[in-house]
């Protein structure tokens, strides 16, 4: 009978993973690294990017469980290992509903570790309680203590709505953390994860001796999967997920990649596939949006519609590492937010300019975020706009111009913006056509320089090359005459695809195209 891989979707603890037989990317050579050089660290990744693994994987360590460690990186260096009190807060089970469930949630973590360590619970503030937990682990057992704290920041992130409650939140951790520093002669080591590197800045300014390893090379592949690591632990998951698509392993691998890789942390980091998408897809055997289904927050989609940032720049901003470590809350960033939400990844850096440059990371990202951003920018439900794009996809694949256009006016037709300011910028009726081409699984290129200018947007799909020339409040004539004088087609002349001109204007008075001419 033919083993049956098991997945650890979901699955967070590191004793679960190694006792029950799931797959386990060996990732415990980053713990011997950090034990070398220091012990206050602060570690920022994406949801569902494996924190909260590599925190338990921590706490084993720590606890001395040496044999979970068997055939592992650290296994050796656990032979001697004397175990030592470990107090682990996990954040990202906290219901953030009122003012109070904060300090509860604190309360019941310190009770736990107080009935342990003999100390009665309940007494003192919530610091003052960290603090005494700290030095009486540490006498009880002779031993420094292990402190491990798992998405701090999701108090913050689920509270961005209830400016107020996030005040009071915000302060509340700014006391208890601080007591990182001040007790830290009985912290033998320290590790904090999160999504935020703003908020880590702000709440630990009293615990200024957490070192950030978010961007440091060395530390790049410490969570998520490598493609050396996909190669080493799931070749055989890729070779039945070819089997099961009728495609050769190199295809399956090519597709996985495209969908799934690109994410990079650092400057000289190597390529980094989302570890909940890929082990979905070869359990499953197929490829879906599961990351980005997996929990999207409201407040990502609304920052973008509030900022009417121009969605095809998603995929070449330049920016510099302050503005990725913000001081201020990204909130008023959306760069900085994008990034640190996983939406947007390194794709490059320029030493001498000390440059980095930002874009999507794979086409789940792409295609999922722009259909995300569809049913805010139409008015539509989620179910009306899934019919349009059926029917948009069918007509842009079948050369079917004319179609697609009307399509894209009852698209514009709905739309609750197309009265404001906004829908008077020639940016809008670009984003519109970006988000839509992005949603239905092309890649669009935005501005292409040509040797004589910018079209403004141009699409390739197997059978036709599309270019559109879009102008607000315009003249459909000169727009074409545009695609001819500056030459936009020329490069593509002795392409096998057909090429298909669309020149079309947005009126501000119809608020949607009024007129459009299509030539091939």
């Amino acid at each position: 009978m033919e083993k049956t891989l098991k997945y650890p979707i979901g699955i967070q603890t590191f004793s679960t993973i190694i006792e029950e037989g799931y797959i386990y990317i060996d990732k415990t050579q980053y713990i011997k690294c950090l034990r070398n050089f220091g012990k206050f660290y602060f570690l920022s990744r994406p949801r569902r990017f494996g924190k909260s693994l590599f925190l338990s994987t921590l706490e084993a360590y720590f606890e001395g469980r040496r044999d979970l460690f068997k055939g592992l990186a650290i296994y050796d260096d656990m032979e001697h290992r004397v175990p030592c009190p470990v107090l682990k807060f996990s954040f990202n089970t906290l219901d953030a509903k009122s003012e109070s469930s904060l300090d509860a949630f604190l309360d019941i973590a310190f009770s736990r570790y107080e009935k342990k360590y003999d100390r009665d619970p309940n007494v003192g503030e919530l610091p003052q309680r960290f603090e005494n937990l700290l030095e009486n682990a540490y006498e009880k057992t002779g031993q420094k203590v292990a402190v491990l704290i798992d998405e701090y920041d999701a108090p913050l992130l689920n509270t961005i709505d209830r400016p107020e409650l996030n005040e009071r939140y915000r302060q509340t951790l700014k006391a208890v953390f601080s007591v990182l520093k001040s007790y830290d002669r009985y912290i033998e080591f320290a590790f904090v994860t999160g999504v935020s590197r703003f908020s880590h800045t702000s709440l630990f300014s009293g615990a200024n001796n957490l070192t950030d390893i978010s961007f440091e090379d060395e530390y790049a592949g410490i969570c998520g999967i490598t493609e050396e690591e996909l190669k080493e632990y799931l070749s055989d998951s890729i070779k039945e997920f070819a089997i099961k698509s009728k495609v050769k392993y190199e295809e399956a691998f090519g597709l996985l990649k495209d969908c799934y890789d690109g994410y990079h942390f650092s400057q000289e980091s190597p390529d980094i596939y989302n570890p909940f998408s890929l082990l979905s897809a070869l359990k499953s055997k197929k490829v879906n949006d599961f990351w980005f289904k997996s929990g999207t927050p409201s407040y990502l989609i609304n920052i973008m519609r509030r900022d009417d940032f121009f969605l095809p720049d998603l995929d070449n901003i330049e920016t510099v590492e302050s503005e990725l470590s913000v001081k201020e809350s990204f909130l008023h960033n959306p760069v900085a937010l994008l990034f640190e939400t996983g939406y947007l990844t390194i794709k490059s850096y320029n030493e001498e300019k000390r440059l980095y440059t930002l874009g999507l990371p794979n086409m789940e990202v792409a295609e999922s975020f722009s259909r995300a951003l569809i049913p805010i920018y139409s008015g539509y439900t989620d179910v009306e706009c899934d019919r349009l794009l059926v029917k948009m996809r069918s007509a842009v694949i079948d050369g079917e111009a004319d179609r697609f256009m009307e399509l894209l006016q009852t698209f514009l037709e709905g739309n609750p913006y197309g009265n404001t300011e906004m829908a008077k910028r020639e940016s809008y009726f670009k984003n519109n056509i970006y988000i839509i081409f992005r949603a239905l699984g092309f890649l669009p290129r935005a501005e292409e320089q040509t040797c004589s200018g910018r079209m403004d947007v141009m699409l390739r799909t197997r059978r036709f090359i599309y270019i559109f020339e879009l102008k607000t409040d315009g003249s459909v004539i000169k727009a074409m005459d545009q695609i001819e004088d500056k030459g936009y087609v020329d490069p593509y002349r002795h392409s096998d695809k057909t090429i298909i001109k669309i020149a079309a204007n947005y009126s501000t008075q119809r608020n949607n195209i009024d007129s459009w001419e299509i030539t091939k």
